[in-house]
């Protein structure tokens, strides 16, 4: 049974940090960030955000593997009680521009091999603030050396990776501008959350419509099947893809509700795991 005021994702992420700030909050490639600094740059993010122009209501995009900027963009975005929607980042052009033509979202945060194609749309479909996120600079200082080193593999590595973008705002600069007020307004639970679209099985993909107090109901759901899992004292790997809403519910919203470490993989590759 869930309470009748069931609080907002924002709610849940900011009790995570309190009581847990300094266990690790997020892996990728050995870089660890703790829920003090996620809780941070949660707040840098959506200050970035607000001063791009993004406030209550807005849509904001991410297309995004998983990665730990990814985290920090859809809990910032919410924080300004803005509405968040998911992409697959491998989606090819035309699947990209026709869930953008949908819901019009206006600001994009993107991985920058996605860049390119979010700045080839129409005009009338096109973003006005595009935030490119470069992969590598989240890893672990070892997995850096390593992708730039001058030999054939590790270029063909990053350059699978990672490339040069123009005309986009970039990640390090949106957050460089400070933290939000404490007192700026965010969302309340029955405000809505997420479009997540579904995978178009039965045509066209569709943008369910899901309030914070679904996604709060889910992540109590999914903490109700594993009763003997601890809160601030577990492990959940994000095998499955973020942007997809088995793998939001259980490592976006699941995972960070329980404080957990979420260990991150940017694709499924069996050899990654093991």
């Amino acid at each position: 049974d869930l309470p009748e005021q069931t609080g907002t994702l924002v709610d849940l992420i900011a009790e995570s940090v309190r009581d847990y700030p300094k266990a690790t909050a997020l892996e990728f490639f050995a870089a660890e960030t703790t829920y003090a600094e996620l809780g941070e740059q949660i707040e840098r993010a959506a200050e970035g955000l607000r001063r791009q122009g993004v406030s209550k209501g807005d849509t904001v995009a991410i297309v995004l593997p998983n990665c730990p900027q990814h985290v920090v963009a859809f809990y910032a975005a919410l924080r300004l009680g803005a509405i968040v929607v998911e992409h697959n980042p491998l989606y090819t052009p035309r699947e990209l521009r026709h869930q953008f033509e949908d819901h019009g979202a206006k600001t994009v945060i993107a991985w920058d091999k996605t860049v390119a194609t979010l700045q080839d749309f129409p005009k009338d479909v096109r973003p006005d603030t595009i935030v490119a996120v470069d992969l590598p600079s989240a890893m672990g200082r070892k997995t850096r050396i390593l992708l730039n080193l001058p030999i054939k593999k590790a270029r063909e590595s990053k350059a699978a990776l990672t490339e040069p973008t123009k005309g986009a705002l970039a990640w390090k600069d949106l957050l460089g501008q400070g933290r939000l007020s404490p007192d700026h307004e965010g969302p309340a639970h029955d405000d809505i959350a997420l479009i997540q679209y579904t995978s178009g099985t039965t045509g066209s993909p569709k943008g369910a419509v899901l309030t914070h107090r679904n996604l709060v109901a889910n992540a109590a759901q999914s903490r109700a099947w594993v009763p003997t899992i601890t809160r601030g004292d577990c492990t959940v790997y994000a095998v499955l893809p973020l942007f997809h809403a088995y793998g939001l519910t259980l490592c976006l919203t699941f995972a960070m509700s329980m404080g957990a470490r979420l260990v991150l993989f940017p694709r499924f590759d069996p050899d990654l795991v093991l």
